[in-house]
């Protein structure tokens, strides 16, 4: 619109000259120098110009509410008679006030502010935002734009994404409508004792946060080239590794059922947490990688009373596309776990190899079972494997316990 004015001015000035016209030419001044200081303010206009959005959490479960505050400020003495502020946000992480408008990206919304700042002026408003749906989202990125009082020209400043937002799902308690034996999830039969015997190890796993430093195994630390820590032939709890496939569609389907993979993430959680309280160190491996940093999804089994933090963390990345074949998976990471380990697996679509896979670790003497996602137990080969089943008649939404039938 700038380059408009000038063609004007020197319009004016071309037609002054053989019109002998005084008027026009000092309007063409006028307008010229018009543009020279439309120029100069939009070109130090958002100069020392700050932006900043903050929450007052970056953990929450989903359903909560949380706070967004977000700051300008002009610190410099030339006003700004107009500026707008895009700020991009998640739409599962919505305002509940503010004006919103669809961003071009999927599944995002910008918050746009309009403003006029006095020099040397702060402005700052609160949001409440709504988080509807477990998840990592990120805040930004934020576009802001400003001007000249007359509108002849404009600068723009863009600010990069930032505040990663973890929303955890939410943890319902778990109901069970039978029991293969005494143990909660399955059958498993191993010597107990109040201390490990030191003197008899079996071999080593992979180290969890927690882990005594004299415990590592620096050989087979070596050898793989992770750090690695003892097992040895007792213990005081077993560990329950769970195991979750994503896949929702039967292969070579490709897709997702979002409410399968939710129910799925729900009795995760419930079976972890569930677990945890009962004391025995929960772990959990699903078979992608990560959005945020391309590693497997996972929180290796600890006793820890942050635990179930970690695997919080992990199901809040949890994403549609599968990496690697649950079964592959299960197998790969059951070599590195210990002996007297009871491994879950949670899915949607238990194939022939998953189940084949499962069926070989029982026969060697693990302690395994099946959690199928709105499937019927009834369906399912018989192989000796427990099998469990979580009806999907309820929408996950609305689920307020976790039924394992």
């Amino acid at each position: 619109m700038g380059n408009v004015w000038v063609y004007a001015a020197v319009f004016l000035a071309f037609i002054s000259i053989p019109l002998n016209s005084i008027a026009l030419l000092l309007l063409a001044a006028l307008v010229g120098m018009l543009i020279a200081v439309a120029r100069l303010w939009a070109r130090y206009c958002l100069d020392r110009v700050e932006y900043s959005h903050s929450l007052n959490t970056y953990r929450a479960f989903a359903g909560e509410e949380i706070q967004l505050t977000t700051e300008v400020t002009n610190r410099k003495f030339l006003p700004l008679p107009w500026i707008q502020i895009s700020d991009e946000l998640p739409q599962d992480v919505a305002p509940l006030q503010g004006r919103t408008v669809t961003a071009p990206e999927p599944g995002r919304l910008l918050l746009t502010s309009f403003l006029s700042m006095r020099w040397y002026h702060r402005i700052t408003r609160t949001y409440t935002l709504a988080c509807r749906r477990r998840g990592h989202y990120s805040l930004g990125p934020v576009h802001i734009r400003s001007g000249d009082i007359f509108g002849m020209s404009t600068r723009d400043l863009r600010l990069g994404r930032d505040h990663l937002l973890a929303v955890y799902p939410k943890v319902l308690p778990l109901i069970m409508t039978r029991l293969p034996s005494r143990e909660p999830y399955g059958s498993l039969r191993v010597r107990r004792s109040l201390i490990d015997d030191v003197t008899r190890p079996m071999g080593s796993r992979e180290y969890a946060a927690g882990d005594s430093l004299r415990l590592i195994h620096w050989k087979s630390t070596a050898r793989t080239g992770r750090l690695q820590s003892r097992v040895f032939d007792a213990s005081t709890t077993p560990d329950y590794v769970l195991f979750y496939g994503v896949r929702t569609v039967n292969p070579p389907l490709l897709g997702s059922q979002p409410h399968l993979l939710e129910l799925g993430v729900l009795t995760v959680a419930a079976l972890a947490n569930y677990g945890l309280e009962n004391g025995h160190p929960v772990g959990l491996y699903v078979n992608q990688t990560s959005r945020q940093n391309s590693a497997l999804v996972q929180a290796p089994p600890s006793p820890q009373p942050e635990q179930l933090t970690h695997i919080l963390e992990a199901l809040a990345q949890v994403h549609p596309d599968e990496s690697i074949p649950l079964a592959q998976m299960v197998s790969e990471r059951a070599r590195s776990l210990p002996w007297g380990t009871t491994v879950i697996v949670v899915t949607a679509v238990p194939d022939e190899a998953t189940i084949g896979a499962l069926t070989s670790m029982r026969r060697t003497g693990w302690a395994v079972a099946l959690v199928h996602i709105g499937g019927d137990s009834g369906s399912m080969p018989s192989t000796g494997i427990p099998v469990f089943t979580v009806s999907s008649a309820v929408a996950w939404q609305e689920l307020e316990e976790v039924m394992l039938q």
